[in-house]
């Protein structure tokens, strides 16, 4: 059985001071504001622009349990990325380790905690591995669109409505929230006024019906300059290889 709010006690003068400055309604069915799409096209040249960086994100995900009752699970993930051909992605919660390693024709993911690793062949640049992983693996890599957002237009294609909110804090930064919907899923982002990068996305499943929602606050490093050979993948000391299943040919590679 669901469980409900029956009541939110809110002051009146504080409730009129928060939603004065709001977005009061979403555009019509279809409808992009063209300064929503603008903004996307400025923070992916911004992202295209950088030969290599790091960041690290703050995330929170939400499990639905068979009840209904969401649980919040907090973890970080950790980017360094060299373009156009290496990354390395660290997903870090209290539940699950993961780092993923692309580069030198090859992907690799890596389960420290239970010292395994699979390696499957991947070739030519990080969209392209991206895209090879999802459909040959089944494997969707946490902030993914960082990389492929401006060079893959099945991306723009597939958005059904966006719209500025307004500009917000977040942390010590001025960002613009901007709100878009495609099918099966809600997304906001925050991008930074000052430099373009995005400070916040907020991912909601609108397949359930409780919305679970995935959060990341990120934190970008741009003086940090991994290079390729920086990003290698060199197995740790004991660890055992196992083998990744192709789904379209349903053998191991």
């Amino acid at each position: 059985m669901r469980s409900r709010i029956k009541c939110l006690c809110v002051p009146l003068a504080l409730l009129a001071a928060s939603t004065a400055y709001a977005q009061t309604s979403a555009p019509a069915a279809g409808e992009i504001e063209p300064a929503a799409m603008a903004a996307m096209d400025k923070m992916s040249a911004k992202l295209i622009s950088l030969p290599a960086f790091a960041l690290k994100a703050d995330v929170t995900t939400e499990q639905v349990l068979d009840t209904g009752q969401k649980l919040q699970y907090g973890g970080t993930v950790d980017i360094r990325a060299h373009r156009p051909d290496a990354f390395k992605i660290s997903a870090v919660s209290d539940i699950q380790h993961r780092d993923y390693y692309f580069g030198g024709g090859k992907f690799t993911i890596l389960a420290p905690r239970l010292n395994y690793y699979a390696s499957v062949p991947a070739s030519g640049s990080i969209g392209q591995a991206l895209d090879k992983l999802k459909t040959s693996y089944g494997i969707e890599l946490p902030l993914a669109d960082l990389f492929t957002w401006g060079t893959d237009q099945s991306l723009r294609m597939r958005i059904k409505s966006g719209y500025l909110v307004r500009p917000e804090k977040i942390d010590s930064r001025t960002c613009t929230h901007y709100a878009f919907r495609q099918e099966q899923v809600d997304w906001q982002i925050w991008i930074d006024d000052s430099d373009q990068l995005p400070c916040k996305l907020v991912i909601t499943d609108t397949t359930d019906p409780s919305m679970p929602q995935y959060v990341a606050v990120l934190h970008w490093d741009l003086q940090a300059q991994p290079s390729a050979a920086d990003l290698a993948f060199a197995p740790p000391a004991d660890a055992h290889q196992i083998m990744l299943v192709d789904l379209g040919k349903g053998d191991t590679k």
